[in-house]
Parts: C-alpha cells; structure tokens; sequence
C-alpha cells in the first residue's frame, strides 16, 4: 500500500506506507498526519465509498471531521485518487470545505476536513418534511435565496479556477453551526483549464453525476460539456430545496434520463400532488430557476451572472440561517445514530442508505464487515459514474446493482451457492413497464424478505408481499428446471385497465438472468 502525505497545498505519493518522513513539530499553523494526534468520534455520514466521522485533533485542541476511505475496495485508480485530493488542496474558500491535510492509515486514506456540525442541506429538507407540514413548500423564498447564494460563490470561484464539480446537490452542501454553507464531495471534481485561463477550456466527456441532477449535455455525450452543467444541477437544487426532492426522483436512473432528455425542462410545479400546490413561490424566483434549465448550455448564466439576479435580493446573512435552517434541523445525535446504523429489511442486505436511497449490498461486502465504523457503504442506487463514455455501461445504470455472480448451481452446500441474479418485471405506479434487478443468496436470503424489503423501499405494493414471496421462492426452488414464472397480482390492475398476463397489467414476471 502506498502512502500518501500532503499538506494544504500539495499530495505526493511514497513507494511505501512505512516510509513515512519524520515529523517536524506541531505548529498551531499545521495539521499533524499521524493517526495517534486524531480522536475518532461519532460516524456524521456514510458515503459510496467512504465513511465521516466527527474527530478531534489532540495537538490543535480543535474539532475536526475525517473522512476514511477504504484504499483495497477504491475503484478508480490511485491518479484519480490523487486528483480529488489536488482539488481540495488548492481550493480556499469560505464556501467550499475546508480541506486540512490527509495521510494513509493501513489500507485507509484518512482526509481531514473542517467539521460543519450543521450538516448536510438534505439532512435539514428531510427532517423538516418529517416533523412539518410541507405540502406547500419546504422553505420560504429568503432561506432559499440566502443558502443559493453561498453556493453561487463557491461555483464562481471553482468555475473561476478552471473547476467544475459535477455533483451539486443537497446532499453535498453543507452547513456550520454559525451558518457557513460550503459545498463538499470533490469526488468527481474536474479540471477544465489550467489556472484561470478559461480562454483555454477543455470540454468534458466523461458520464458523471447523480441522474436527478444531471444535466442533458452530460446525458447525451454527444459533445461534451462545461462548467455550464453545475448551472444545471443548481437549478435542479433550487426545486428541491422549495418541494423537498428533485424532479423524477421517484424513477429508476435510465426512466431519470429518458425524461431529462425528452421533456420539457422541468419546474417547481413537476410531479406536483396538486395545481398550485407551490404557488407560494413567486415569478423571479421561478424565473430563475428556467434560466438556470435551459437545455442549450449557452443559453444558461454564469454564476457571476447569477449572483445578479433579483431573486437574490431576498437572501439574508448567516444568523438568519441559523434561525431558519439550523434551528429547526436535525441534532447531531439524531444525525449519528442514522449514519451509524443501517436500516436493513429483512434479509439485511436491501438497506436505505443515510441520503434515504435504497442499495443493495453484495454477499461479499456482507460477509467482510468487521465493524460499524469501517464499513464500505454501497453505492448510491440513483448514482451513475461510467469513467469513459467510450467504456462499457456500468450496473449502476439498473435500479439496484447485482453482482458479477451468474446465479449458475453447482455441487457444494447451499451456503456456497453464488447468488440468483433476477429481475422483477411488473408496471410501476405511471402503469409503466419497468425492471427491478436484485440478488437471491441461497441459504442466506428469503424469499418473504427479499418481498418485505422491495415493499418497504415503495417498489412494490404492500398487497404483493404473499404473491411475490410465494412465486420468488417457487422460481429459487425450480430454477434448474424454470427460468421465468409469470404470477397475479392482489393489487389488480388500474380501473380503466383490462388484466392481461401477456402485457404483464394485473401481473408480473420474475426471471433468473445470466
């Protein structure tokens, strides 16, 4: 394992982890990177592929958050590794995260941040749609304004910089407890340009980002993209900070960008329950949001041009977040205990991660866990990151992610059996056909709780529970001899529908696939 140094401005790599410089002391100006100067705490957040806990730093006498990254299971390559920490180190300011310095500890990168005890915005939207009536909006047009703001600075300045980030979102804006709001998961940063030459720009033609949020031009692949596509993803940021999601979150990812793509651009008002039912926002900042989802990139402002906008007269300073936002938002305890604990139906590894997205763990994964604290959490099911649009598709293009294992028998104990990889087919709540793939592990799984676990993550009808477990366990039971079993569902079919088993409308089809 290689071990990695760096400072605020700098992340080499040595040939080995034991070949560690010597330490010169500790200055109130520096960051130790030794293990043995961190007090790890509570675990804030769980990621794709890393975990964050709340530390304190001894030496510094200072609080501080880690993220811990696991080296063995990182799925990219150690350059690319290198370039998020580049990202972080040359950024400096208030409205991105405060990257400290980083080291390697056995098969883990530990990165050490500044500790936003605020949280992330998406902890704060769901909490408040939880414990408030939100039916008409989750925030009032000044906290959207003010938190916008913050973040139109921060994309300035990485746009400015030659950076685009590829990921904004709720979930990836975070909040200190004196109101600070800095944008954090450098992830998939990219670089554009060297320095601020943006005369020079290069366009982008990697496949990256979270469906909802995803901006066409990144879909298409056609002709690359630029920073214009964080302008997209901050308009899709805006609606859900006013209706608590983002448009079409409800869909599978490939549902995500046929929609994206085919429609019209979409508003506060998609997918709404009811006409008007967000008519308490007004036309700037609906205005706003349409400059910002233009489906020509050009067309869309810059961030500086933004940051003109009339709507964000409306924004306040950070005391009036911490009354509107921080006030009323999540604890830190409460925050812990659901980054800390998974919420496994059950077969255990169907489990909503801390975002609220359903994953599905491997076997693998399952079997390797030695504690809470360093676990690998799987990767969001809403999330596509295909390095190259030149390489084949990834899994993370289907609802859930199925292993590599083919689901063929062989001779030894149940146990050893490599798990059935299957797909549900049936109509979703639009009466549209759609596929639902997942894993079987003989011996490990049931088939009532693989049906309890695909109910309680809404992706099948409670009324389906007995048919689905009775005709999975007949398809896991038969499988040498069948490989698809059609069935009835309780739930019927809509009331202008007639019940067709070919068509699959009062029906649905499990099938083992290789």
């Amino acid at each position: 394992m290689a071990s990695l140094t760096s400072n605020a401005s700098s992340a080499t790599l040595s040939s080995s982890a034991s070949a560690v410089p010597l330490q010169p002391p500790v200055t109130p100006l520096q960051w130790p990177n030794k293990k043995e100067d961190y007090e790890l705490r509570e675990v804030i957040g769980v990621g794709a592929t890393a975990v964050v806990h709340g530390a304190f730093c001894i030496p510094r006498t200072e609080k501080c958050a880690i993220k811990r990254i696991n080296l063995e299971k990182w799925n990219t390559s150690m350059e690319e590794l290198l370039k998020e920490i580049q990202a972080m180190s040359s950024c400096n300011h208030e409205n991105v995260v405060t990257y400290h310095t980083s080291f390697v500890v056995k098969d883990e990168l530990w990165l050490v941040l500044r500790l936003l005890e605020g949280g992330s915005l998406l902890d704060i939207i769901k909490h408040r749609m939880r414990t408030t009536n939100c039916k008409h909006g989750v925030f009032d047009e000044s906290t959207i304004a003010t938190v916008l703001k913050e973040v139109l600075k921060g994309l300035e300045y990485f746009h400015s910089n030659g950076q685009i980030h590829r990921d904004i979102k709720a979930g990836n804006i975070l909040l200190g407890d004196d109101g600070t709001v800095q944008i954090a998961d450098f992830g998939v940063s990219a670089w554009l340009a060297t320095g601020r030459d943006m005369s020079r720009q290069k366009v982008r033609h990697t496949f990256v980002g979270t469906p909802c949020w995803m901006a066409p031009e990144v879909m298409e692949q056609d002709h690359g993209y630029d920073f214009k596509a964080d302008i997209w993803s901050f308009g899709i940021t805006a609606i859900e900070m006013a209706t608590g999601t983002a448009p079409y979150h409800k869909y599978p990812p490939m549902k995500v960008l046929m929609l994206t793509l085919q429609n019209d651009p979409p508003s506060i008002d998609t997918g709404a329950d009811e006409k008007d039912q967000y008519k308490t926002y007004g036309k700037t900042f609906r205005k706003m949001i349409v400059e910002c989802l233009q489906k020509e990139p050009s067309k869309r402002p810059t961030a500086s041009e933004l940051l003109k906008h009339p709507f964000f007269k409306k924004s306040k300073d950070r005391k009036y977040l911490t009354q509107t936002l921080l006030a009323s938002g999540p604890s830190m305890e409460t925050r812990v205990t659901k980054a800390s604990k998974r919420q496994p139906g059950a077969s255990g590894r169907l489990h909503r991660t801390v975002t609220g997205e359903w994953v599905w763990s491997s076997e693998e994964e399952d079997n390797g866990k030695e504690d809470s604290d360093s676990e690998e959490m799987d990767r969001p099911m809403n999330r596509i990151d295909i390095v190259d649009s030149s390489e084949d598709e990834q899994s993370e293009l289907t609802v859930t992610v199925p292993s590599e294992a083919t689901g063929t028998e062989n001779t030894n104990s149940e146990d050893d059996f490599p798990p059935v990889c299957l797909v549900l087919r049936m109509r979703n709540d639009k009466r549209e056909l759609h596929d639902i793939r997942f894993e079987f592990a003989v011996g490990k799984d049931s088939s009532e709780g693989i049906a309890s676990e695909l109910v309680e993550a809404g992706l099948v009808d409670s009324r389906d529970t007995v048919p689905m477990a009775a005709n999975l366990q007949r398809l896991i039971d038969t499988r040498l001899q069948r490989k698809t079993v059609t069935f009835q569902l309780s739930s019927g079919c809509a009331p202008d529908e007639v019940i067709d088993e070919k068509a699959l409308i009062g029906f649905a089809q499990i099938s083992i696939t290789d």
